[in-house]
């Protein structure tokens, strides 16, 4: 008598990588009056979430987002504008050396991107900080729990680009 023991192994395949750029930032539908509720949730892996923050683009100061309003849920993603920044521009490179940040692509700064690191070693999230030549103002942009699979820097590095001219220009506020 011969027996056959078949067994099937459970797998579990990867989540898949979304690859997608984030498209244009500040495409409608928005929250807090600028950022593009599709970017958001790319970036942060989130069909709904809860956004507070500014209002209108012309005022724009902050937005923070979360997976609902609950204080429990800590931020996802923040995006802060800082005008007047209250430091120095050498403040702003002391930040950079202890972040163990990159300077932004050409075009993108001054500024600088870095991981941001979990309890566990692994990387949850970036942020990317971009000012002006002066460091009157920054922007301050981080995705703290990021979609899964997604280059956290480069979304960073990319609401940081996209966000720049109509932030950080010497005509705005």
């Amino acid at each position: 008598m011969i027996i056959i023991i078949i067994t099937t192994a459970a797998c579990s395949s990867p989540a898949p990588v979304d690859s997608r750029p984030l498209g244009t930032v500040t495409a409608p539908p928005v929250e807090c009056g600028l950022l593009s509720s599709q970017a958001i949730g790319r970036a942060i892996g989130l069909d709904n979430f809860y956004a507070s923050g500014s209002t209108s683009a012309n005022n724009f100061s902050h937005c923070v987002i979360s997976k609902s309003p609950s204080i429990r849920d800590k931020a996802s993603m923040t995006v802060e504008l800082h005008n007047p920044f209250p430091s120095t521009i050498q403040s702003l490179e002391n930040g950079k050396a202890r972040d163990r940040g990159v300077t932004l692509p050409n075009g993108v700064g001054p500024g600088y991107s870095a991981a941001i690191v979990g309890k566990d070693g692994s990387i949850v999230g970036a942020k990317a900080f971009a000012w002006t030549p002066d460091g009157a103002k920054v922007l301050a942009i981080q995705i703290v729990k990021g979609a899964p699979g997604r280059d956290h820097r480069a979304d960073a590095i990319e609401f940081a680009r996209q966000l720049r001219p109509l932030l950080l220009s010497s005509t705005r506020g």
